[in-house]
């Protein structure tokens, strides 16, 4: 379920607007000659641009710009007047990403922290369990509630499911059918398949990590993705996945990810993958198939790694890794590579003492 606009649903906001109101919100200016009567739908990456869409560019190295055309505006540097298709109206700046955080925060100031779960916790429902359920929550038949537990407004959960003491279901979350949520979880901005294990103390949905350097300091970039974790997929405890910032942080069916792990925004994770305890995984991140990520792998921003691939514990990846590989190490490498340094090392380490050499 790929993100293609906004979802409405977890976000609220006034769209669509016109244009001119919208750039306003980041001081920009719509160009003399701009068609009139244009609309800002939603808000979206560069790299899945929708119509109607409002989106930025820092560089155009590795975007398909001849596929902006449907967009309503392109926030970007003088330079891309003449190479943008067209359509969209250039809204030219030398701080794109500047005035599209003010853009974004202007249309979706309650996108920041945490998701409210009950608009009127005095109209909530409060079943034999000691449960706390929005009068809006959808529950199908044989849906297990246990104390404590708080189901927000407008969530909807499957025939089947429990929902552990203390865990909270925050507004708008969708749960499949057969699925656990362990004691103590928290979900918000997400939406889940059947079958899927969330075990205690696991925290689905938060703020991604992402700020922006302004003069006044540090300012958060507003997340406005989700989290989509397909049909039998088990996540440990005490274990965070962010949701995206523009896009969807996904986790494919199947998958099974260790305790104490980091998801971070717009990772996308594939089928029937393994990754174990301590593992940190940076934003932007794209895990095939079947892969297996030993304990404490660290992974860096925006690196692919293919299908099949095995990644030995401890491992800082830096580089994307190609399908069917197994890579090993600081910085990681393949893994014959890593450990023919390896025995280099000891056989030099080996030869100085024998020779009586000190460090």
């Amino acid at each position: 379920m790929p993100l293609l606009a906004i979802d409405p649903h977890f976000h609220h906001s006034d769209l669509p607007l016109p244009l001119e109101a919208v750039a306003g919100l980041g001081g920009l200016a719509v160009p003399d000659g701009a068609a009139k009567g244009v609309l800002v739908t939603t808000l979206a990456p560069a790299s899945a641009p929708v119509e109607g869409g409002l989106v930025f560019i820092e560089n155009a190295h590795n975007v398909a710009l001849d596929a902006l055309g449907p967009c309503s505006a392109v926030i970007g540097p003088a330079d891309l007047a003449d190479r943008l298709p067209e359509g969209p109206v250039h809204l030219a700046t030398r701080a794109s990403r500047h005035a599209f955080q003010d853009i974004a925060l202007g249309l979706f100031a309650g996108s920041l922290g945490d998701a409210g779960a009950i608009a009127d916790p005095a109209a909530a429902l409060r079943p034999p369990s000691g449960a706390i359920v929005s009068p809006t929550a959808q529950l199908e038949e044989g849906v297990v509630l246990t104390p404590g537990a708080v189901i927000g407004d407008e969530v909807e959960i499957g025939a089947g499911t429990i929902v552990g003491a203390n865990a909270v279901i925050a507004r708008g979350c969708r749960i499949g059918r057969n699925s656990r949520i362990g004691a103590g979880a928290s979900l918000q901005y997400a939406l889940l398949g059947d079958r899927v294990q969330i075990m205690p103390g696991a925290a689905i949905g938060q703020d991604g990590f992402g700020y922006v350097p302004r003069a006044d300091g540090l300012r958060k970039m507003p997340q406005l993705g989700r989290v989509i974790i397909q049909d039998d997929v088990e996540i440990g405890a005490n274990t965070t996945v962010d949701r995206g910032t523009l896009g969807d942080t996904v986790i494919g069916q199947g998958t099974k990810i260790d305790n104490l792990v980091q998801i971070a925004h717009n990772v996308r994770i594939g089928m029937h993958t393994v990754i174990a305890g301590h593992c940190g995984i940076s934003g932007s991140v794209t895990i095939g198939d079947q892969c297996m990520l030993g304990g404490g792998v660290g992974v860096a921003d925006q690196i692919v790694i293919g299908d099949r691939v095995q990644v030995a514990g401890r491992a800082g990846v830096m580089d994307d890794i190609p399908s069917g590989e197994r890579w090993g190490g600081l910085p990681a490498r393949p893994a014959r590579q890593a450990l023919r340094e390896a025995l280099a090392l000891r056989r030099l380490a080996n030869d100085r003492k024998r020779s009586g050499q000190s460090d």
